[in-house]
């Protein structure tokens, strides 16, 4: 019988196998423990369970690598491409369940783009041999701004001027903004988070307008010129991630201001259909736009959805089978098929009203009016032909019956004003609970009623939290930041105008009107904002911060009690324990 020795021991396996095997499974664990694991555990995501899936899938693809029913070479190859396969699905697998939660904002969704990840490491590198920073800006030209060197003072200037955009991102702002305070010339930063106003950090004057010129430079904008308003547009990169900036500088009695907004255009894209308008309200609208005749008003005060809503309902119109155009003093999105006119104030051109009165002789079927500056404006849309083309005319104004008075006061003829006019809408914007740490709690019967609502059965309500608790200990929740809100949503009214109302618009019957209104059992801004709240989607304190009286307002009810703390409740912030079957709701949307 014949044995082998030593030296005649033959390799079963090539040695240059399990080393090709160990490129995707280590490529794969670098992102899961780097990455994904970081990612679940920041928001809250089941960092238990995914692990495990994890593991498990890891274990799948080794397994089917090295236990392939297959013989011959191509068992090795077979394996390999089950093992990539397997692990590309795990971490697929999770970027799409991961992006679909709601308590992981946009910015913060897992994408797959390796050009952008290469070219994010270049010039993370590229920063390490200079100053240390956060952000490329890039200008109009698309040129990076270069980086000053360290310890110098326009690299103090560079991480001064990004500090802003940062703060921005991390308060999940749509817009930042640096002022005057009006004290030792001091300025102060502050963000727009959705709808409200939260204070940033003070600057010290001269740092300020460094920062401001640098900004203004970024956007090739006169860095001299330090009274007119100036308008420009940056990119910054992070990583991955893309802003456009809008910059807009002008000259106080302080000193100079900087506005800065985030993705201007995609502030204002939305659907018809996600604005948040209730069933019978955009069955209203739809019937309106049906009736594709006379002039419309779109109300709403200022950062209240006014453009959003412009631009979604002039695109509720086929610009490819009619003929639809706009005029707008500052087109904040580019309209596929829409023709924008865009009016430039000032020099030797025409006045508004004019310009508006050259594009409404051009018979179009749909214009858009994005102002309404002096009367004359609306004298002209007032003489129009109402048979053959449809204006939409946008208000600041806080409701319908307001919008309609301040149209028929600016034609100055009520006749006039009730002939074209055939449907007001009008709109504002309110907070939506952050569904990772909002407060479920019982409302009183006296609280109830004084809503309006029947007390006959038992009903929950929620209130903003700010925190959740992470292992019996209170954090600030990681969605919101504390702040106890994620995003906005519309709250309307929606009247078509027919003959009764248009003849107690001539006659300035205003209380008439109110009640003709009430008897079409339409809802009105606060009974669409009580219903958000009887849904979970908002609490009481933010229907009461949006829905303050209004005089001379529309049909409205009285206006709805703060909601008492529960006894036991102490002084503190309120805490949420973290349970996704708890915190969800049934959502309105």
């Amino acid at each position: 019988m014949n044995q082998l020795t030593l030296g005649e021991g033959l390799f079963l396996v090539s040695f240059w196998k399990p080393l090709i095997l160990l490129v995707p499974f280590v490529a794969w664990a670098s992102v899961i423990s780097r990455v994904y694991d970081k990612h679940a555990d920041r928001f809250h995501l089941n960092r238990r369970m995914w692990n495990v899936v994890h593991l498990s899938a890891g274990l799948v693809a080794v397994a089917a690598a090295v236990l392939m029913p297959v013989h011959g070479e191509a068992a090795f190859w077979a394996g390999l491409g089950a093992m990539v396969v397997i692990l590309a699905g795990d971490l697929v697998a999770y970027a799409m369940v991961a992006n679909k939660d709601e308590r992981v904002p946009e910015e913060f969704h897992i994408k797959f783009n390796m050009a952008k990840l290469t070219e994010a490491r270049a010039v993370k590198a590229a920063a390490k041999r200079q100053g240390k920073v956060e952000l490329v800006v890039r200008g109009p030209d698309k040129q990076a701004m270069p980086v000053p060197e360290k310890e110098t003072p326009e690299f103090e200037v560079r991480a001064a001027a990004e500090s802003l955009v940062l703060r921005g991102i991390e308060f999940r702002a749509t817009q930042a903004d640096l002022a005057p305070t009006g004290k030792d010339g001091a300025y102060g930063s502050s963000f727009l988070v959705d709808g409200v106003r939260q204070a940033g950090e003070a600057m010290p004057g001269a740092t300020a307008v460094k920062v401001i010129d640098f900004w203004k430079g970024a956007a090739k904008l006169d860095v001299a010129d330090r009274r007119r308003k100036l308008t420009g547009d940056v990119t910054v990169e992070r990583d991955t991630q893309k802003l456009r900036v809008r910059l807009t500088s002008s000259g106080t009695q302080g000193g100079m201001r900087l506005a800065m907004v985030f993705d201007p255009e995609k502030a204002v894209r939305r659907k018809a259909a996600e604005l948040g308008l209730l069933e019978a309200q955009m069955a209203e609208l739809k019937a309106i736009i049906e009736d594709g005749k006379g002039m419309v008003l779109l109300a709403a005060p200022s950062d209240m959805g006014r453009t959003t809503s412009f631009y979604s309902i002039v695109k509720m119109h086929d610009a490819y089978t009619h003929n639809v155009q706009t005029v707008e003093m500052e087109p904040q999105d580019s309209l596929e098929g829409i023709r924008q006119n865009k009016f430039e104030a000032g020099g030797e051109g025409p006045e508004y009203s004019t310009f508006v009165r050259s594009i409404l002789r051009r018979d179009p079927d749909v214009v858009g009016v994005g102002e309404m500056p002096d009367e004359a404006t609306a004298k002209e849309i007032a003489r129009m032909e109402i048979e053959r083309t449809r204006v939409y005319l946008s208000l600041r104004t806080d409701s319908a019956l307001l919008a309609i008075q301040a149209w028929v006061k600016a034609v100055g003829d009520p006749e006039a004003a009730a002939k074209v006019l055939h449907g007001a809408l009008a709109q504002k914007l309110l907070r939506k609970l952050c569904v990772n740490c909002r407060v479920a709690y019982q409302p009183s019967a006296e609280m109830l009623k004084k809503l309006g609502v029947p007390s006959d059965k038992p009903r929950q309500l929620f209130k903003k939290g700010g925190q959740v608790l992470i292992k019996n200990k209170p954090e600030v929740c990681p969605v919101c930041r504390g702040i106890g809100y994620v995003g906005q949503e519309g709250i309307f009214e929606v009247f078509g105008i027919g003959k009764p109302e248009a003849e107690l618009i001539k006659a300035g019957n205003w209380s008439g009107l109110r009640a003709e209104l009430r008897k079409r059992k339409l809802p009105t801004i606060q009974e669409a904002a009580l219903k958000k709240v009887m849904d979970g989607l908002t609490s009481v304190e933010e229907l009461l911060r949006v829905t303050a009286e209004q005089p001379g307002g529309g049909p409205s009810k009285p206006s709805a009690p703060k909601p008492p703390a529960p006894k036991s409740a102490p002084s503190k912030p309120a805490v949420a324990s973290y349970s996704p079957k708890a915190t969800r709701s049934p959502s309105p949307r």
